[in-house]
């Protein structure tokens, strides 16, 4: 069982969605996997935004743990009350801990 993170930097309206894809396939592979939200993906995680909730609440069904980016959030003026509660608001520093020692594989899309 590897443990794989997923950075994504695109909306689920222009492409973003693969991510969460392959996540789910990698969770039924029993791999632990991570999805880490920047740029535009940070818009997944927002509340009542059709698109991205449905990803949100595939990966919760399939354990995959969901990390947004606090500066990507603040950036496009999504606060904490209107962020999903199964996404927890990260930094950089844990993204650079995950990639150097918390993780075996990482892929960037």
């Amino acid at each position: 069982m590897a443990r794989y993170l997923i950075i994504e930097s695109k909306s689920p309206l222009d492409g973003g969605q693969h991510s969460f894809e392959l996540a789910k396939q990698l969770r039924e592979l029993k791999h632990d996997v991570t999805i880490y939200l920047v740029q535009d993906a940070v818009f997944a995680a927002r509340k009542r935004f059709e698109a991205g909730e449905t990803l949100v609440a595939e990966a919760k069904a399939q354990n995959a743990t969901l990390l947004a980016d606090e500066i990507s959030l603040r950036q496009r003026g999504i606060v904490k009350d209107r962020l999903s509660e199964v996404v927890r608001v990260s930094n950089m520093g844990e993204l650079v801990d995950l990639l150097m020692e918390k993780s075996d594989k990482a892929i960037w899309h």
